[in-house]
């Protein structure tokens, strides 16, 4: 139940920064005073980030494997994302393959990955040091 409750969480953070990425390139193709979108791209966008963010949080269940370091950890997560996203990037374009679509899939995704890992090691952080204020105080 647990892992359902977490994927769930993902993708409602995945929800949060699709919407946002829809909502910046809204802003920049379009007139800000003449934005529309249909009820059709609206949830296109909606369940794509959901998807996302329930498969990053799959993805990152490789963190999990303890006999590995975290370095190649993160170059295996990476990589499998980068997969999947390259995937998602062909299917939308009707696998119609090109140099600027994998540089632009790429930018993307390393945003995306930045973002969404970089709150995950940030929150880590913060628990981390949360535990290691709480370790202080008892050695007082």
């Amino acid at each position: 139940m647990r892992y359902v409750r977490n994927a769930v969480h993902s993708g409602v953070i995945g929800i949060s920064i699709g919407m946002f990425w829809l909502a910046v390139e809204i802003l920049l193709t379009n007139h800000p005073n003449t934005v529309t979108i249909s009820g059709r791209t609206f949830l296109y966008w909606l369940s794509v980030s959901f998807l996302i963010g329930v498969f990053l949080y799959l993805a990152g269940l490789i963190f999990s494997n303890d006999r590995w370091s975290l370095r190649k950890q993160i170059i295996v997560n990476f990589f499998v994302c980068f997969s999947a996203y390259g995937l998602y990037a062909l299917a939308t374009n009707n696998f119609s393959w090109s140099w600027q679509l994998l540089l632009e899939a790429g930018i993307n995704f390393i945003i995306m990955y930045t973002i969404a890992y970089g709150l995950y090691f940030f929150s880590l952080w913060r628990e981390v040091r949360q535990i290691n204020e709480k370790i202080k105080k008892r050695e007082k």
